[in-house]
């Protein structure tokens, strides 16, 4: 009678068959829900972009023009050359467009072009504010100026190691103008030239600024306006980096603009034959970066960019360059086809 009464219990066996069932079911399911989870997240940094691209809107609605990519120096004014690439970026112009006003208003920024002028972080903000303090209102961290795949910190570290440096020895390293640390991120940056020169829609000051849509002849929906561009280069040159390790990381992307001479690439990309979507490497090698002013997305086999019309579009990194370089020009005046 107790013989019959016992419940019947798992062998070893039937418990590793079960634990093993649960392990194959996990290892199919686990790439459905990672594949889920980034396609929200790519549809969140393309709502992004949408964003920025009714700001550009308004914008140019309201001061006929787009903003430059960079309000530095403009030496064709007289003002000091090598400032032309120091000072607040397109993306604070784009401030009181994205709800962001009361931010806008703290930073105290003024100028001839607009409302938002041509100050320059060295000349006329880096003297009243020290290396290692932070521009009112530059560490605020805005959502809509954030790729949620991206895993940039959202603030510019005291020290970093770029990923892929370790391959060549590299660890962490300063960065090169240590006025940029402590200051929010972005990950999205103007299309500032082609193939065919600095051509973009949106250029520093000095090289043309922002453009009239009337000035965009080859279509506002063929011509890109801002790019996902969510990485960080290094002070080793290009040929340097498969044998040589970093002393220092540059052209880290922030939305309040560049923080000394040389580092327009913080604001601007540009298409090019040597400069590709995301720079013939990936997130985990980004150190071995073709260049420095490339679109780059933590977001597989491409990234994402909005258009002049506001439209955006996720263009993958195997895009025709001839292409890639055509939607970076807005006057060019050759047919794309089928992109």
């Amino acid at each position: 009678m107790r013989q019959n009464l016992r419940r019947p219990a798992f062998t070893l066996v039937e418990l590793l068959v079960v634990i093993a069932i649960i392990g194959i079911l996990v290892g199919l399911l686990l790439p459905a829900v990672q594949a889920a989870r980034e396609a929200a997240r790519r549809m969140s940094c393309g709502n992004n972009l949408k964003q920025i691209g009714l700001a550009i809107h308004n914008y140019e609605g309201v001061y006929k023009k787009m903003p430059p990519a960079l309000f530095g120096a403009n030496p064709l004014r007289g003002e000091p050359s090598g400032e032309d690439d120091d000072g607040f970026g397109w993306l604070v112009a784009l401030l009181p467009f994205v709800e962001q006003q009361n931010l806008y208003n703290r930073m105290g920024v003024s100028g001839h072009y607009g409302v938002l002028g041509n100050q320059t972080f060295r000349s006329q903000v880096h003297p009243n504010i020290p290396v290692g303090s932070i521009f009112p209102g530059g560490d605020t961290v805005i959502s809509t100026y954030r790729c949620p795949s991206s895993v940039l910190p959202n603030l510019v570290p005291a020290s970093w190691a770029i990923p892929g440096s370790n391959l060549v020895g590299g660890g962490a390293v300063p960065p090169r103008y240590p006025m940029a640390v402590g200051h929010a991120t972005t990950d999205y940056k103007t299309a500032g030239g082609s193939c065919w020169g600095d051509d973009g829609a949106m250029h520093k000051i000095w090289e043309g600024g922002g453009s009239r849509f009337a000035d965009i002849t080859d279509g506002l929906s063929n011509t890109i306006a801002g790019v996902e561009s969510s990485y960080v280069t290094s002070n080793t040159s290009s040929s340097a980096r498969r044998t040589r390790a970093p002393t220092a990381f540059q052209d880290w992307p922030t939305w309040i603009g560049a923080f000394g001479s040389g580092q327009d690439e913080t604001v601007r990309t540009n298409g090019r034959t040597n400069s590709p979507i995301n720079a013939g490497t990936n997130p985990s090698q980004m150190y071995f970066a073709i260049n420095d002013d490339n679109a780059f997305s933590f977001h597989p086999g491409g990234a994402q960019f909005v258009f002049c019309d506001g439209s955006v579009q996720f263009l993958s990194q195997d895009l025709a360059i001839a292409t890639y370089c055509n939607l970076h020009s807005k006057r060019d005046g050759n047919a794309l086809g089928e992109w």
